[in-house]
C-alpha cells in the first residue's frame, strides 16, 4: 500500500480524532480512553510544535495514521534535560499491520534527531516500541513520573552516548493529563 507522512495541517484535525476514536475502541492496553481530548489539549501546550505532529495519508490523500510527540523534561536534584516523547499514536483499523505506525515512528524520530533531542520516549505496554529498537528508560536511569508498569516506560537514544551519566524523573505537561493520574 502507498501512503506518505506529513505534517499535519489543521483540516486534518477532524479526520484525526476519529482514526484516535477508532484505534482505541476496543480497551486495549494502552488506553485509558482520554487519547482524542488529550490530543486536544496537547495542541495548546507552550511547546506544542506542529513538526511533531504526523499523520499518514493514502494515495487519495485520506488520514489513515496519526502520531505525536511532545518535549518533555527529565530532571534530577543535580540536572534537567530535555528529551521528545510519542504521546499518542494511531492506525485506523483497516490500515494496521501494513508498516504505517513505524513509517510514522521514524519520521518524528528523524525530526527529533534533526532538531538535537537526545532521546525519543513512549508508555507502552505492547512490543510495537520494542520492536522498533526502543529499551525499557531504567536502563539509563530515567524514571516515569506516571503510575506505570516499568517495562512500559521506553526509550531510545539518538546519539551515540547521549543519555550517559543523565538519569532523572520523566515529567509530563499539564496538559497531558486528563482522566489519568500521576504519583507524588
Amino acid at each position: 500500500m502507498k501512503f506518505s507522512v506529513e505534517t499535519i495541517r489543521p483540516d486534518d484535525y477532524v479526520a484525526v480524532r476519529g482514526i484516535i476514536a477508532d484505534s482505541y475502541k476496543n480497551d486495549m492496553p494502552n488506553t485509558d480512553g482520554d487519547e482524542v481530548d488529550m490530543v486536544d489539549r496537547l495542541r495548546s501546550y507552550s511547546e506544542y510544535r506542529d513538526n511533531f505532529e504526523v499523520v499518514a495519508k493514502d494515495q487519495d490523500h485520506q488520514v489513515i495514521g496519526h502520531a505525536l510527540m511532545i518535549p518533555i523534561q527529565v530532571s534530577s536534584p543535580w540536572h534537567s534535560f530535555d528529551i521528545v516523547s510519542i504521546v499518542e499514536i494511531s492506525v485506523g483499523s483497516e490500515y494496521q499491520d501494513q508498516g504505517i505506525g513505524q513509517a510514522m515512528v521514524t519520521e518524528l524520530e528523524t525530526r527529533a534527531q534533526l532538531a538535537g533531542y537526545p532521546a525519543v520516549s513512549a508508555i507502552d505496554n505492547s512490543d510495537f516500541f520494542f520492536k522498533n529498537n526502543y529499551v525499557p528508560a531504567d536502563n539509563f536511569d530515567i524514571y516515569s513520573s506516571l503510575s506505570i508498569d516499568l517495562n512500559a516506560n521506553m526509550i531510545k537514544p539518538l546519539f551515540d552516548g547521549s543519555l550517559f551519566n543523565k538519569g532523572g524523573k520523566v515529567y509530563y505537561p499539564e496538559e497531558f493529563f486528563g482522566v489519568r493520574n500521576t504519583e507524588a
